[in-house]
C-alpha cells in the first residue's frame, strides 16, 4: 500500500475520536467543580453547626435561626439561598450528652456545559455536632 492511499485515514480517525475525547475532559471538569461545592457546602454547614452547638439559645427559633442562617451562608465560597438552609436540633439546648444539631445546606448544580435539560443535580452539605 502507498502512502498516498492513507491521506484521509487520520482525519477520520480523528473525527471519531475527538467528541469522546471531548467528553472526558469536560466530564472530568464538571467532576471536580461539583466536588468543589460540595466540599464547600459541607464546610459551610460545619461552621453553621459549630457556631449552633456553642450557642446559649435555641438555634432553630428566630432570631437565632436567621443569624445562624446568615453565618452559613457568610461561610460559603458561592451564593447559597439562606431560607434553604435547614437546621435541625434533638432538644433545646443547653443540653449535654446525646444532643446534637445537624445543618443542611443544599445546592442546585448548574453543568456548565449543558448536555440536557433534564440533568439537573442537588448538592447538599451536612454536618453534626454535639451541644457544649
Amino acid at each position: 500500500m502507498k502512502q498516498s492511499d492513507q491521506k484521509g485515514q487520520a482525519m477520520v480517525e480523528l473525527a471519531l475520536l475527538l467528541p469522546l475525547l471531548l467528553l472526558i475532559v469536560f466530564g472530568i471538569t464538571e467532576f471536580g467543580r461539583a466536588f468543589y461545592i460540595k466540599n464547600a457546602l459541607t464546610n459551610a454547614a460545619r461552621e453553621g453547626a459549630r457556631r449552633a452547638s456553642v450557642t446559649s439559645t435555641d438555634p432553630t427559633v428566630d432570631p437565632a435561626l436567621t443569624t445562624l442562617r446568615g453565618h452559613v451562608k457568610d461561610a460559603c465560597t458561592f451564593p447559597v439561598t439562606p431560607e434553604a438552609i435547614a437546621i435541625e436540633s434533638t432538644s433545646t439546648p443547653p443540653q449535654h450528652g446525646v444532643s446534637t444539631i445537624t445543618v443542611t445546606v443544599p445546592y442546585d448544580f448548574v453543568f456548565m456545559y449543558p448536555v440536557t435539560s433534564t440533568l439537573n443535580i442537588t448538592l447538599t452539605g451536612q454536618a453534626s455536632m454535639f451541644y457544649e
